[in-house]
């Protein structure tokens, strides 16, 4: 069962493309329309008010993670957050200011505050960090739409929403230079759970980059064979990436990535064999929130399988739930265990199902019961010898069956199902 062959030779039809590249572009689209899930941030107005950046900046810090203990296990005070929020700068936001855009040229974290501190709700808790917001990848477009008081930390808005982040990881340009490259073919694909460009001391802003699984790069255009950066592009493949002069500008360099590393020249098809070897390659992964740990989380997971199929999700579990892009089943309190059960059934491969503050992918059924991939903390499952409940740390992606998990206490995943995403219907 921890091998996505065992899968396949279980799927239906698993090589049949479920949605074709039209479908996948259709899609893709939609989820940065309307209750979509995504920001579309072509249509953000190129002047933006006070009123408009100060609640960008106040829902950043809605953070789902409380802020008790700092890194030294000390009480979190409210002169600490004063500070924290006093370089926010919220107060000399000005009445109006011109929106600046700009491309991320490396991995990097979206912050709710200007800082690195990190924070935590408890001891026992500290593989969820309060300030941790998201990430960025490596081309990535924003919004620039204000700086921290200590210029080191740039306001921005991207596709997931609003966020500080760091403003050495950002490369500013105009809209149009900005857009055009995010608009771009794809030249590579990443479809590896995370690769690296090939080293260059030649070039070190894009040298041995961490380009996550689904990351795609234009093509670099340059004459086949050709050094790039004190390498020959014979056994490599020649991508074009952001990277940052000093003075904060956007400039573009080749680099190479591989020809042995796990890339594609396009998305992959969307079949049910794609979903499953994409998801299997986490397998094992420790989870991290908001993609900490140089890993990704439980809507992390869900989200880079998919784009390396050219279907974008929105950043977290419940708005995949909801969001108006994709096809879902939605369960209230008047949805009965029996009906439940009988969805669950029916759900194929890749489907999600979405319980709060989580998502779980459909990879199959054995017996009649389904099993999922996951990338979850622990696994809370009543013994069947003592009908004790059991709580096991995981803390990876992990392969499980369904119907004995708890959401909590006394709640079973499947009753606490808000939502059964079917992400590969049109």
């Amino acid at each position: 069962m921890l091998s996505p062959e065992f899968w396949i030779r279980r799927a239906p039809s698993p090589d049949k493309v479920l949605l074709d590249a039209d479908q996948v572009a259709t899609q893709r689209m939609r989820a940065f329309g309307p209750a979509g899930g995504l920001v579309d941030l072509k249509r953000i107005p190129a002047t933006l008010t006070r009123t408009q950046v100060a609640n960008w900046i106040q829902e950043a810090q809605q953070t789902p993670i409380q802020a008790a203990i700092d890194e030294q296990g000390q009480p979190v005070t409210e002169a600490m957050r004063a500070e924290l929020r006093q370089n926010a700068a919220t107060a000399h936001i000005p009445e109006a200011t011109t929106a600046r855009y700009g491309l991320s040229v490396r991995r990097t974290p979206l912050r709710s505050l200007p800082s690195t501190r990190r924070f935590f709700a408890a001891e026992n808790l500290r593989d969820y960090e309060s300030l941790q917001a998201g990430v960025l990848f490596p081309g990535e477009p924003v919004v620039i739409a204000h700086h921290s008081a200590d210029q080191q930390w740039l306001f921005v808005l991207t596709t997931q929403g609003p966020a500080w982040v760091q403003r050495g990881d950002v490369a500013e340009g105009t809209a149009d230079t900005v857009f055009s490259y995010v608009t771009r073919a794809p030249g590579r694909v990443v479809t590896g759970d995370q690769v690296r460009t090939v080293f260059t001391p030649e070039a070190p802003g894009v040298s041995e980059l961490e380009l996550d699984m689904g990351v795609a790069l234009p093509r670099a255009d340059v004459p086949a064979g050709d050094p790039i950066n004190g390498a020959s592009s014979y056994a490599s493949w020649p991508v074009l990436l952001p990277a940052r002069e000093q003075d904060g500008t956007l400039v573009f360099q080749s680099a190479l990535l591989r020809r042995t590393a796990d890339t594609a020249p396009g998305y992959l098809p969307l079949t049910r064999a794609n979903i499953l070897r994409q998801a299997f390659k986490f397998l094992g992964e420790r989870y991290g929130w908001g993609h900490q740990f140089n890993a990704r989380d439980c809507s992390g997971l869900t989200s880079d399988v998919y784009r390396s199929m050219g279907l974008f999700l929105p950043p977290n579990s419940g708005l995949q739930g909801k969001s108006e892009a994709l096809k879902h089943r939605l369960f209230t309190a008047q949805d009965s265990h029996t009906e439940r059960l009988r969805a669950l059934a029916q759900a194929q491969v890749g489907d999600l199902i979405v319980v709060p503050g989580h998502v779980l992918m459909i990879i199959g059924h054995v017996e009649g019961e389904p099993y999922v991939i996951q990338d979850v903390p622990y696994a809370v499952f009543k013994d069947p010898a003592t009908q004790q409940l059991r709580k096991t740390k995981l803390n990876q992606v992990s392969v499980t069956p369904l119907l004995p998990l708890h959401a909590d206490d006394t709640t079973l995943y499947v009753d606490a199902m808000t939502s059964l995403v079917h992400v590969t219907q049109p």
